[in-house]
């Protein structure tokens, strides 16, 4: 199946408040400002396309529009096709959620011009849960009407992680090879979803898959010259799970009063339950849901289980 017929979302670019020449992008399904607006914000490899995977049904964004909203999802600086001179010039991680947070408010910013409201809902998922939970916290103090934690990642540690991001010869701190942005190629892809899926669990579908990997590739205008063909990431979002996955917050879950969903896959070895529930008891909204999907890991919203996610996440948004 050719994934150009699915890829219908409208461009939106606002140059950045933080950035000198950034221009900033948003993917958007049904954006007539008299919707009610919501953003969604990606995690550490994936831009905006893991929320609007151009297959039948995959398309979180098309299903948020279905259930009445104006959806927007934000490429972080550096991500998809939100591109910077500055990650070129780099020569550390790039990205990292101190800055995410000022891409994340001139967003929001503009959306609640766009659509006359004062505070609007939003969505981050894996390291943007980190960057939403953090802006919400801090910047964006009283400009988040309902938050959803997605894949949600707060201040535990991850053996696994550790191993992936630590100094070999020092496993007490970050790697220091790593640059301002890794490739990301199919194969690594494949592999990273493999090794959050249980063995032998049928959950995932290689269209989608395909999909996201392709539409991808051609967010990078640099994609093709790779052999193997790949798309670029920034890591700055190393450096903050780092401090995650070794047990320290980026943020105070306590300064959020605003409602809150943390939505997760019951198999989610980088998202744990225990995690998560410690987010969720020391968060300070009154209102405040704890929602598991079986059958699904860390990607679960591009999975089987993907509607379940939907569904759980609209209704909330909906309040």
């Amino acid at each position: 199946m050719d994934w150009r017929r699915h890829d219908t979302a409208r461009a939106h670019f606002i140059a950045s408040s933080d950035e000198p020449g950034l221009r900033l992008h948003l993917r958007a399904h049904e954006d007539d400002p008299a919707r009610p607006p919501v953003l969604f914000v990606h995690g550490a490899t994936y831009a905006s396309r893991l929320y609007d995977i151009p297959h039948p049904g995959a398309s979180w964004l098309k299903a948020a529009a279905a259930a009445g909203f104006a959806a927007y999802a934000l490429d972080i600086r550096g991500y998809g096709r939100s591109r910077s001179a500055a990650m070129a010039a780099a020569t550390g991680p790039y990205a990292r959620a101190t800055e995410a947070i000022r891409d994340i408010d001139d967003a929001m910013r503009w959306l609640a011009a766009r659509h006359g409201r004062r505070a609007l809902p939003l969505v981050g998922g894996s390291w943007g849960s980190i960057t939403t939970a953090l802006y919400t916290a801090t910047l964006g103090a009283g400009r988040v009407a309902r938050l959803v934690l997605y894949a949600p990642i707060f201040a535990a540690p991850n053996p696994g992680w550790h191993a992936l991001l630590a100094d070999p010869s020092d496993p007490a701190r970050l790697n220091p090879a790593f640059g301002a942005c890794r490739w990301v190629t199919e194969a690594g892809t494949r592999e990273r979803w493999d090794a959050e899926i249980p063995e032998g669990a049928d959950w995932r579908d290689e269209a989608v898959l395909q999909a996201l990997f392709l539409s991808s590739l051609a967010d990078d205008p640099l994609a093709a010259q790779q052999s193997p063909p790949a798309f670029r990431a920034p890591n700055g979002t190393f450096c903050d799970l780092w401090q995650a996955f070794n047990g320290r917050p980026l943020y105070d879950p306590g300064a959020i009063r605003c409602p809150v969903q943390l939505l997760r896959g019951g198999a989610d070895p980088t998202s744990t339950r225990a995690d998560a529930l410690a987010l969720f008891d020391a968060l300070g909204s009154e209102e405040r849901q704890y929602v598991e999907i079986a059958n699904g890991a860390h990607f679960v919203s591009a999975e089987r289980q993907a509607p379940a996610v939907f569904a759980a996440a609209n209704s909330f948004l909906a309040g």
